[in-house]
């Protein structure tokens, strides 16, 4: 027996577009942290908005990674406040250049003694959140949260509270 398909009419396949799509962003905006929806717009080209939940990336944070963050960056404040307070005086300057470990552009444009600090502030905060069980990775995209959600914010610093309390 031979089975004859008829085409689906015109509206019909517009909207099993508009949900395989969705269904798409969705699951790809779940492991990016940005959500995609459906709205409502007068314009026919503009069929997506996409936002960043909060309460998504809040949650995307788990309690132990927020204990490492918080370990972390108590570790790392030290070496960064001595860091700073020594290019500072080398540069002789009240201006100390900007310092992303992440960006080596903004390493390569040191001066070399100036340089040298900053590599050295680099590898051991590296080191001290591979220790605390994050990648650098893993860590600023914590960092970037943390700062577009207070809810987040603020189980960060109860956390690294609790640590200070305790002597960590």
């Amino acid at each position: 027996m031979i089975t004859v398909l008829r085409p689906l009419p015109r509206c019909s396949i517009r909207l099993l577009l508009q949900v395989l799509v969705v269904g798409i962003l969705s699951s790809v905006g779940v492991l990016l942290e940005v959500t995609p929806s459906l709205s409502p717009t007068s314009s026919s080209l503009t069929l997506f908005s996409f936002t960043v939940g909060k309460v998504a990336l809040a949650q995307a944070v788990s309690d132990q990674e927020v204990q490492s963050y918080a370990r972390s960056v108590l570790a790392i404040e030290p070496i960064r406040q001595a860091a700073y307070n020594k290019i500072k005086q080398m540069s002789g300057s009240s201006d100390v250049p900007v310092v992303a470990c992440h960006r080596p552009s903004s390493l390569s444009e040191l001066p070399d003694t100036i340089r040298d600090i900053a590599v050295d502030y680099c590898n051991q905060a590296i080191a001290i959140v591979e220790r605390n069980n994050l990648t650098i990775t893993r860590f600023n995209q914590i960092t970037v949260a943390h700062q577009a959600n207070p809810d987040l914010s603020n189980r960060i610093q109860q956390v690294i509270n609790q640590l200070q309390s305790n002597g960590q």
